[in-house]
């Protein structure tokens, strides 16, 4: 065998190897898929509830206490989306997330979920309310 062939297999196999070593069997991924499977959430559109306000619902179920939700109720401005009310809980649960609002603007809702391995979000439709 030549040295360059030599050199070639040893990288190839040092490569195989750290691969081998590093990567999770595939028996330890199955629990991660199927907890993300089992775990939903949703953002609802937002509405106009009081002649100045604004609300919106999200909510999770089926999600174990190592998933967290951030929940954002958000308004168009010139320079991109305000965050107008903010959220987090742990687990499954569902809020109504409310913020004064004035003019003429967009307004959207987001919810991200993360579990440490998985990290997923959702974002309501857009919708223009007048207050």
């Amino acid at each position: 065998m030549s040295e360059v062939m030599r050199a070639a297999a040893l990288t190839l196999g040092s490569a195989v190897l750290a691969t081998a070593l590093t990567s999770p069997p595939a028996h330890a991924q199955e629990p991660a898929a199927v907890e993300a499977a089992a775990c939903s959430f949703y953002a609802n559109s937002p509405y106009k509830s009081a002649s100045k306000t604004v609300a919106a619902r999200a909510g999770s179920s089926g999600c174990p206490n190592n998933w967290s939700f951030d929940v954002y109720l958000e308004s168009s401005r010139w320079w991109g989306w305000a965050r107008d009310s903010h959220v987090r809980w742990v687990g499954s649960s569902s809020r109504t997330l409310s913020a004064g609002c004035a003019g003429t603007h967009d307004h959207r809702l987001r919810i991200i979920g993360n579990n440490g391995a998985w990290t997923s979000g959702k974002t309501s439709s857009t919708v223009t309310l007048t207050c």
